[in-house]
């Protein structure tokens, strides 16, 4: 029997389907600087890992670029698909990644002419450590238009069903910056310049992969002319400036410790702090990752107003991330000694090294709660509240305990600070959320709203997740009720999901002609999902929505995992007038049949007007 749900099932599946690309597209931001902190710190020593560390802050205002550009696009055009609006979708597609190569030309350009002025600007003033930074940013900067490229088109394909492709994309570019890097240190003796050559050559290899998908036929996303939509690029910017702000703080945070370090310890301990950003990276690929599949499917639910969907991606986004960053914290806190060597430190640096780790890994699980908040507020539109979840949890409270500690702690109130700032970011956000929550009287969701979400709250059963939503007053307030079902993938499912649905119609007093077409409807189409579209499909999955509005509109969305296919396109003279019945009344008595298959998902949505 199908069963009343959140639609649970397909939502994890889907998460999880997701979850690995998401952690590609932020771990590609940095992996660049991870690969060649490797190399270095094995062929030419801790001054090299330090000179790379010293670059961090050029490095981090690409991939902020990158990230505020990639975040607020596919947000709002996650919104846009839930809204089921192609245009719109087109457009951010076409403004972002117009704003994306203007943007990475210009930061190639400035950072290729001003190399050596940055390296001063850094902290690197003088000496041997001056000139190899400068080396190695007058390397890496020519290839500042492909890192901001690449995160954007990756969001992109992960967007419009080619997920796979970004793994494609990044598997070439590991591949190629090592190949790149030993050539260039080992057979050219080009020494950090060449390092950062080979780095930025390599990112230009993962963008001509990812270009592959916008000339194939599976592509969807159309070009438009950006220029009469320019204004459009401040809503992206808006909605992607908490991933800015984050990286601003980051920026800050490192060129802080790097100064601090120098001062109370040596550069030893910035050489061990360049490691421990790549470490952070790697940690932060899965938190944010997380968020980020958080983002992609808020923001369609969103664009829907569906709150109990909202809901269950907070929960699956809560159980996997958690599940993932507490086995990473594990195995990181235990191999410690490991992952420094595999970055060739040695004496102080890699005593140093270990404890950074030690200290830093510990603060990954806290980390993955307030990445996770901080995209689900950027896919809702509540930027205000991502903003400051941002900036806390990157850096500003890091920064200010480690001010006020170091000067007694050492370089172990640096490391330190990075578990603290965490901690004291996730504390204030649940105190604020609880403080609300009074303020508005406890008051759940939308105004007189009659779904599943608020059958329970009205039970008494209201949870901190609920406090933490932030939904707006007119979130769902023409809904009068609404239920979700899981079709089991079997002609018994199927059969028996129809029968609940007949069953909700009739108890909310649908009118008969409904109440006969609707079932008829889910019957027929769930039915040709499971005998057609799963052949492929590993885990079949298949999600009903029925939604009664005030005025009397009934909406039906249904979702499936399998092959694509718009059952509208159904070529009826080609089957008999006995079968497709449900489709064949659709057709000719319902106007509002919408169809998209976005993030792996056929969606359709079928709207009857009431009498």
């Amino acid at each position: 029997m199908g069963a009343q749900t959140e639609n649970s099932e397909l939502i994890k599946r889907t998460f999880g389907k997701y979850l690995a690309m998401s952690i590609l597209i932020t771990l590609s931001a940095t992996l660049g600087m991870m690969i060649d902190n490797v190399i270095a710190g094995n062929l030419l020593g801790s001054g090299a890992v330090a000179a790379i560390g010293m670059s961090l802050s050029v490095f981090m205002l690409f991939s902020g670029c990158a990230g505020i550009l990639e975040t607020g696009a596919v947000a709002l055009c996650a919104r846009a698909l839930g809204n089921r609006d192609a245009e719109r979708v087109n457009v951010l597609f076409s403004v972002s990644l117009f704003a994306a190569v203007v943007v990475g030309v210009a930061l190639s350009v400035g950072g290729v002419t001003g190399a050596d002025a940055l390296a001063t600007l850094l902290g690197a003033a003088s000496g041997q450590l001056h000139a190899d930074t400068a080396a190695y940013l007058s390397g890496i900067c020519s290839g500042a238009f492909a890192i901001v490229l690449l995160q954007l088109l990756m969001g992109f394909t992960r967007l419009d069903n080619a997920p796979q492709l970004g793994i494609a994309a990044i598997v070439g570019m590991s591949v190629c910056d090592v190949v790149f890097n030993l050539v260039a240190v080992c057979v050219l003796d080009l020494g950090l310049r060449g390092m950062g050559l080979a780095t930025a050559l390599a990112y230009c290899v993962a963008v001509a992969v990812c270009c592959t998908h916008f000339a194939s036929k599976g592509n969807t996303l159309r070009w438009v002319n950006p220029l009469p939509h320019v204004r459009q690029l401040g809503g992206v910017l808006k909605t992607g400036l908490p991933d800015s702000l984050t990286r601003a703080t980051v920026m800050l945070r490192t060129f802080v410790f790097n100064w601090l370090l120098l001062v109370v310890a040596s550069s030893a301990a910035v050489a061990a702090l360049s490691m421990l950003s790549s470490v952070n990276s790697f940690a932060s690929s899965v938190t944010i990752g997380v968020g980020q599949t958080a983002t992609l499917l808020c923001g369609i639910f969103f664009g829907e107003e569906d709150r109990a969907a909202l809901k269950g991606t907070l929960r699956t986004g809560m159980r996997m991330g958690l599940a993932l960053s507490c086995v990473l914290c594990a195995a990181v806190f235990v191999f410690a000694p490991q992952v420094v060597g595999l970055f060739g430190l040695e004496g102080d640096a890699e005593a140093f090294g270990v404890v950074a780790v030690r200290a830093f890994i510990l603060c990954v699980p806290i980390d993955l709660v307030n990445q996770l908040f901080v995209n689900y507020y950027q896919g809702t539109g509540n930027v205000r509240a991502a903003s400051a979840i941002a900036v806390g949890q990157s850096g500003l409270f890091a920064v200010l305990f480690a001010l006020g500690t170091v000067w007694f702690w050492g370089a172990t109130a640096v490391w330190a600070s990075f578990l603290v700032g965490e901690a004291i970011t996730l504390v204030l956000q649940l105190i604020v959320a609880c403080v609300l929550w009074r303020r508005r009287g406890g008051a759940a969701g939308a105004p007189g709203e009659a779904s599943e979400d608020a059958a329970a709250n009205a039970s008494g059963r209201v949870t901190l997740l609920d406090k933490m939503m932030y939904l707006p007053a007119g979130f769902q307030a023409d809904w009068r009720a609404s239920a979700s079902f899981t079709c089991k993938p079997t002609n018994e499912g199927v059969v028996a999901c129809s029968q609940q649905v007949a069953q909700w119609c009739e108890q909310h007093e649908v009118d008969g002609r409904r109440c006969y077409l609707v079932p008829l409807a889910v019957e027929e189409m769930t039915g040709n999902a499971v005998a057609h579209g799963f052949a492929k499909t590993k885990r079949p999955a298949i999600d009903v929505k029925l939604i009664l509005k005030r005025d009397g509109t009934l909406v039906l969305r249904l979702r499936d995992n399998g092959t694509a296919f718009n059952p509208m396109d159904l070529d009826l003279s080609a089957v008999d007038e006995c079968s497709a019945v449900g489709i064949r009344m659709l057709r000719q008595g319902v106007r509002g049949v919408e169809y998209q298959n976005t993030v792996g998902l056929n969606n359709v949505v079928v709207t009857l007007p009431g009498a």
